[in-house]
C-alpha cells in the first residue's frame, strides 16, 4: 500500500507562502493602523479648528454694535475695532501701555513658523492680535470670556490672542510649542459723560483670558478695506503690518478675515508628513522651523466674517 504526504520541499514551500501571506497581512494591518491613526488626528485637528474658529466668528460679528457710526477705522471713537486709545470713549482710563499691547496690532508674539511672499527668503513670523467691542443690545449673554453680560449700559471689550498654555504636554518643550490662542475681555460704562475704568491692570483685556484653541502654531488677521470715492469702487485686502503702515487717512474695514495653523496633540515619526511642509495662509507661504525638536500633523484655516455691524451709513 502505497503511503500519501507532502514532501520536505512541498512542506518548505507551504509553510513560506503562508509566511508570505501572514507578513502581508501583517502589513497591511499595521498600514491601516497607522492610516487611521493620521486620519484621527487630521480630524481632531479641523474639528477643533472648526470649534474655536465658529466661536470666535460669533463674537466678532457683534463688532460695533450700537456704535454711533457704521464707519470702523483707528481714529473715530467707539468704532468696532480698537486700534488705538482713540476708538475707546475718550473718558475711559487705561495703563500707559495700552497702545503698545492691548490693542489690534500685528506680528505682536513669537511662534514657530517662518513665512514669506512669493519667492522672498523665509522669515521668523509672528502672530498678531486682535481686539473688538460692541455695546449689547439685550442682557443674558456672555463675552468671550464666559462672563455674564447682565445689562446693556456698558461696552465690551475682547481681546484675540495668541499666549503661552501652562497647561501643556510633556513633549512640548519649548515655548513656541506651548501657545494657545485665547480671549480676555473687559467692558466699560456706557455713560458717556463720565469717566471710567476698562478694568484694572491684571485682569479683563490685560489678563491670560480664556484658551479658545490649543496648539496654534501661527494666528494671523487681515482687513477687507473700502477705499471707494464717488467715482471709483476700490477694496481690498491688507494685513494689519499694511493697515498699520498707512500714516494718514486710514481706509473703512467692512470684514475681517483669520487665519491660523494649529497642530496636532501628539508628535509623529510617520514619513508622510514632510518635514518642510509648507502652508498658504492669505499670501503667505508658512513653514515650521528646521529646529523644531518633534514633527506633528499640521493644517491651516481660514475664515472671512462681515462686520454686520460696520456696513450701510449711520
Amino acid at each position: 500500500m502505497k503511503q500519501q504526504g507532502f514532501t520536505l520541499v512541498e512542506l518548505m514551500i507551504s509553510i513560506t507562502l503562508g509566511l508570505i501571506v501572514v507578513a502581508t497581512a501583517i502589513m497591511l494591518f499595521l498600514s491601516g493602523q497607522r492610516n487611521l491613526a493620521l486620519q484621527n488626528a487630521a480630524g481632531t485637528v479641523q474639528e477643533d479648528q472648526n470649534f474655536g474658529l465658529s466661536y470666535i466668528a460669533r463674537q466678532i460679528r457683534m463688532a460695533n454694535l450700537n456704535s454711533p457710526s457704521a464707519q470702523v477705522n483707528n481714529t473715530l471713537a467707539l468704532s468696532g475695532i480698537v486700534f488705538s486709545k482713540d476708538n475707546l470713549n475718550s473718558l475711559v482710563s487705561v495703563p500707559t501701555d495700552f497702545n503698545s499691547k492691548f490693542i489690534t496690532k500685528a506680528n505682536i508674539t513669537s511662534s514657530n513658523i517662518q513665512s514669506r511672499i512669493g519667492t522672498a527668503v523665509f522669515t521668523d513670523a509672528q502672530s498678531d492680535q486682535l481686539v473688538i467691542q460692541y455695546k449689547p443690545a439685550e442682557s443674558g449673554g456672555y463675552d468671550c470670556e464666559g462672563n455674564e453680560i447682565t445689562n446693556t449700559n456698558a461696552y465690551i471689550v475682547e481681546r484675540y490672542f495668541v499666549r503661552t498654555d501652562s497647561n501643556n504636554e510633556s513633549h512640548e518643550t519649548t515655548d513656541e510649542l506651548k501657545k494657545s490662542l485665547a480671549c480676555a475681555a473687559s467692558r466699560y460704562s456706557a455713560n458717556l459723560t463720565i469717566a471710567t475704568n476698562l478694568d484694572s491692570t491684571g485682569s479683563g483685556i490685560y489678563g491670560s483670558g480664556q484658551i479658545i484653541l490649543k496648539r496654534v502654531d501661527l494666528f494671523k488677521v487681515r482687513l477687507l478695506v473700502d477705499d471707494s470715492t464717488s467715482t471709483v469702487i476700490k477694496r481690498k485686502y491688507l494685513t494689519l503690518a499694511e493697515y498699520e503702515s498707512i500714516t494718514t487717512n486710514r481706509p473703512r474695514v467692512i470684514s475681517i478675515q483669520l487665519g491660523l495653523i494649529s497642530r496636532a496633540a501628539q508628535p509623529t515619526n510617520d514619513a508622510v508628513i514632510p518635514d518642510n511642509q509648507v502652508f498658504k495662509i492669505f499670501n503667505l507661504d508658512a513653514q515650521v522651523k528646521s529646529d523644531q525638536p518633534r514633527k506633528y500633523i499640521r493644517a491651516p484655516i481660514m475664515q472671512t466674517i462681515t462686520l454686520r455691524n460696520a456696513l450701510g451709513d449711520r
